[in-house]
């Protein structure tokens, strides 16, 4: 029995597929879509970076106290409150705050968050693409003024590479620096390009 490759997994803002193999588009801007901002869910949070035990900043109790301190300090909870929950003192708490594995849970807890956001707004992005480039073609092939036609054109022609270079989104404009030495005894001209 020959043996069959697993078909490749969805990228974001792909279509859904169901089994019996009819597709539903993603939604679409025109279509009434609520617009508001899609929130993760707290239990299928997975981070982008895995650790063992071994690879954290500190000793698990001193962990603990910090992930105490850090979340109730989220929660926005005062000092006082925060030491007395944990039974401790404010000079205590101070110290946990001082630690280096306090600084570094909230730098990959903060780059954690920021990763589930970017992935949001990627996919979101993604979604939307497909009627986006409808709609500057559509602009391009039917619009109405002239200058909205050749702009839509021009941004397709960019898109897919057979424009002007510099114009493209995310290009950077051509910055040439010439040095010029023309002989031993005179002097050396710089020319920017």
């Amino acid at each position: 029995m020959p043996r069959l490759l697993a078909k490749p997994l969805a990228k974001a803002g792909d279509p859904f597929v169901n089994p019996d193999g009819t597709v539903v588009p993603p939604d679409r801007i025109h279509g009434g879509v609520d617009m508001s901002i899609p929130k993760p869910k707290a239990e299928e949070f997975k981070p982008h970076k895995k650790r063992t035990l071994k690879d954290l900043p500190a000793p698990v109790p001193t962990l603990n106290g910090v992930a105490c301190v850090f979340m109730y300090t989220t929660l926005g909870l005062g000092d006082r409150e925060i030491a007395d929950t944990l039974k401790i003192t404010v000079k205590q708490l101070k110290e946990l705050r001082a630690h280096p594995a306090y600084a570094e849970c909230f730098e990959a807890v903060t780059s954690e968050f920021i990763n589930i956001n970017s992935d949001m707004i990627n996919a979101r992005i993604a979604a939307y693409s497909h009627d986006a480039l409808t709609q500057i073609a559509s602009i391009a092939l039917n619009g109405k003024e002239e200058r909205n036609k050749l702009r839509g054109s021009m941004y397709l022609m960019n898109a897919g590479g057979y424009g002007d270079k510099t114009n493209m989104p995310g290009a950077s404009a051509k910055n040439d620096l010439r040095i010029v030495i023309i002989g031993k005894d005179q002097d050396v001209r710089i020319e920017g390009v």
